[in-house]
This record gives structure tokens, C-alpha cells and sequence, in this order.
């Protein structure tokens, strides 16, 4: 075989394995939707877990809210901050916006209006509807400083890839 032949072969094969993936992981998506739409929660969140390990931020989200809930496994907020801050970390809105959420009701956290801001600044900027919203609802409960650091806070998780949040 030449070698431009090759590496087109090659090319093809690299592209059919993601595809073949990309596949797996898709049923097993429809697998766990359609689980849940019967509340098959356990089946739900087994399925989802797997395209969740394979790094899909919405799959993420889903199991994190999966914990967060008890739906399907146990009420485990430690688990649902792990999956959550995953997909947060990937930029998934919904869970940006869940982890504010938490901080602002005190689930899983130290009841936190500061971080819980941070959270929906990020939120906001990643473009979830109700984001502004509970901002405003969460700053009603801060000074103008205190305000201006969680937007701080917000900026530098963003800048260092969601590490030490």
C-alpha cells in the first residue's frame, strides 16, 4: 500500500471507530431516555452513566441531576456536586446553574449567596434562561461588594478551567 493510500485508509478507519462510538453512545442516550420517560429510573441512569464516563457534558448533567434527586440511586449530594461540576466544567448550563442553585439553598453546601451568584453569573453567560434571575434573587442577599467578588470569583473559575471552584 503507498503511503497517501494509507493514510487514507487509515483516515477511514479512525472515522468509523468515532462513528461506531459516536453510535454506542447515542443508543445508549435513547436507551436511558426512553427508561426514564417509562421511570425506569435505575435502567435511566445506568445508561446515562456510561455516555457520562465517555466525557458528554449533557449525560453529566443528567446522572448529577439523577443524585440530586434519588432518582434511580440514592439521594447523594456529594455524587451529584462530582457529576455536576464535570459537565459545569464543559460549559452545560444546566449545571452551572443547578450548582448556584445548590449554594443558594443550601444542598450539598454550606448555604453560600457568594458562590451560589458566582454560579449563576456563569450560568448566565453560558446562556441559561432563569440564570439572571435567581442572580438577582441571590445579590438581594449581598452587599455591592460582595456582589462584584462573586462576579470576580466567576471570571477566574472560567479563566482556570473550573479548578479550585
Amino acid at each position: 500500500m503507498t503511503r497517501p493510500l494509507f493514510r487514507t485508509a487509515l483516515a477511514v478507519a479512525a472515522a468509523a471507530l468515532v462513528a461506531s462510538s459516536y453510535n454506542a453512545h447515542a443508543g445508549l442516550w435513547e436507551e436511558g431516555y426512553e427508561a426514564y420517560q417509562r421511570k425506569d429510573y435505575a435502567s435511566a441512569v445506568a445508561q446515562w452513566r456510561v455516555v457520562a464516563q465517555s466525557g458528554n457534558r449533557e449525560a453529566q448533567s443528567l446522572v448529577g441531576l439523577m443524585y440530586f434527586q434519588g432518582q434511580g440511586v440514592a439521594q447523594n449530594y456529594p455524587q451529584a456536586i462530582e457529576w455536576l461540576l464535570k459537565a459545569a466544567a464543559q460549559g452545560e448550563p444546566k449545571a452551572q446553574f443547578k450548582l448556584g442553585s445548590m449554594y443558594a439553598n443550601g444542598q450539598g453546601f454550606t448555604r453560600d449567596y457568594q458562590r451560589a451568584a458566582m454560579w449563576f453569573v456563569i450560568a448566565a453567560d453560558s446562556g441559561h434562561p432563569n440564570a439572571s434571575k435567581e442572580l438577582t434573587k441571590a445579590s438581594a442577599e449581598l452587599s455591592d461588594n460582595e456582589i462584584a467578588i462573586a462576579k470576580r470569583l466567576a471570571k477566574t473559575c472560567v479563566k482556570r478551567e473550573f479548578k479550585d471552584c
